[in-house]
């Protein structure tokens, strides 16, 4: 994939990505289970994509990328592990407001 298609890629995955945040007032997803797993394997693909063709010019840069991805995975996953149901994680803490 040329570097246009892939940016052009990459701009399409950014767009699902919002469109499966959709939120109501409550904060319940309302996007369909479909489109978040669309984008969530869209985007997958693109961050591998990406890392392979940065790793002959960008070593540095392709590591970056890869390594960021999987912290910022890690620690949506422990967010949605232990968030308290009205969202403060402040009352984790023993701090209450």
């Amino acid at each position: 994939m040329k570097n246009k298609a892939l940016a052009i890629f990459g701009i399409g995955t950014y767009i699902l990505s919002v469109l499966s945040s959709a939120e109501d007032l409550k904060g319940n997803s309302t996007a369909p289970i479909i489109l978040i797993a669309i984008s969530g394997i869209a985007t997958a693909v693109f961050i591998i994509m990406a890392v392979v063709r940065l790793w002959k010019e960008a070593k540095g840069v392709s590591i970056a990328l890869a390594s960021s991805t999987v912290i910022l995975f890690i620690f949506s996953v422990i967010k949605g592990a232990v968030s308290p149901p009205n969202g403060s994680l402040m009352q984790l803490w023993g701090h209450h407001t």
